[in-house]
């Protein structure tokens, strides 16, 4: 065994949590990724990894030797870009992303990535779900919201302000609320993928107040909230970043301007091996400008 791989398994077994992912990661059996950590342990002769039924924690020689191989690892990926003429811009880049912001802006910025890297196949897989970066295999995820993995590496793209719109004939109809307590009074389009549907948040005399609403109309993406908003079938609340033109062009409306809601993060987060990865790198910066454009 070549200590390099190794020096590989014990890095993903300690990033992944588990032999299994950590097979998943590097495209081996778990009964081999064990093997070449224990060889390691063996040419070491000390122990790395405390090992239960149910759990695993690293020695705190295995903490020691886990900075010195990420280093190690990082200096040999770099080579090894050096002799690749594509400058590391080949291969496959798998990227997971929610689903509404994915179709959004996710395809578009892979578009443009692969017209300038056409070495490189972009995967791109949609979900609302948080995938696990390493037993999926994703090279790069996109976050909407709070992080919860601190394990993670984590670059803010763009913060978007939620904004109450609505279309003219809505307000011709209906009228326009005055201050967040008249939703009540209204049909309020209520969005599942927020994790208080039933409650808006809005800035009421410098305090955050969760604003009680109610409607007919349920959904669980923007796409879909948004086409009874058009229709003048009720008010919706929703990140500024996925109503595009929709304020210029006057297809919708801002109601109570005068009351500031939340803003939600969007970041890209990967893996701590993955932040020498160039295409990881080109790909973030690719969506970033895309964003810049649109906030």
């Amino acid at each position: 065994m070549d200590k390099i791989d190794g020096m590989r398994a014990f890095v993903a077994v300690v990033e992944t949590g588990s032999f299994i992912a950590a097979g998943k990661r590097l495209g081996i059996s778990n009964k081999l990724v064990s093997k070449y950590i224990g060889v390691l342990e063996g040419q070491l002769e000390v122990t790395l990894l405390h090992r239960t039924t149910r759990s695993l924690s690293l020695t705190n020689e295995g903490r020691t030797y886990l900075e010195g191989c990420r280093k190690v690892l990082s200096e040999c990926d770099a080579l090894d870009l050096t002799m690749d003429q594509s400058g590391g811009f080949s291969g496959l880049l798998r990227v997971t992303a929610p689903l509404t912001f994915g179709e959004t802006f996710v395809v578009d910025a892979a578009i443009k990535f692969m017209t300038t890297y056409p070495d490189v196949t972009v995967e791109i897989d949609m979900s609302d779900r948080h995938a696990d970066l390493a037993e999926g295999a994703f090279d790069l995820a996109i976050r909407m919201g709070p992080l919860k993995d601190s394990s993670l590496i984590a670059q803010k793209l763009a913060s978007s302000e939620y904004l109450a719109v609505a279309s003219s004939s809505y307000i011709e109809e209906f009228g326009s609320p005055a201050h967040p307590d008249d939703l009540k009074s209204h049909s309020c389009i209520r969005d599942t993928n927020n994790p208080h549907p039933n409650r808006w948040p809005f800035f009421i005399e410098g305090q955050m107040i969760q604003v009680p609403v109610n409607g007919p109309y349920i959904a669980n993406s923007p796409p879909a909230c948004l086409a009874p908003a058009y229709a003048g079938k009720g008010i919706y609340h929703c990140p500024e970043v996925f109503l595009g033109d929709d304020l210029v062009s006057g297809k919708l409306v801002r109601v109570l301007e005068g009351f500031q809601s939340r803003k939600i993060d969007v970041h890209a987060v990967y893996l701590p091996t993955a932040y020498r990865n160039r295409k990881v790198v080109a790909f973030i910066e690719t969506l970033r400008a895309d964003l810049s454009h649109h906030l």
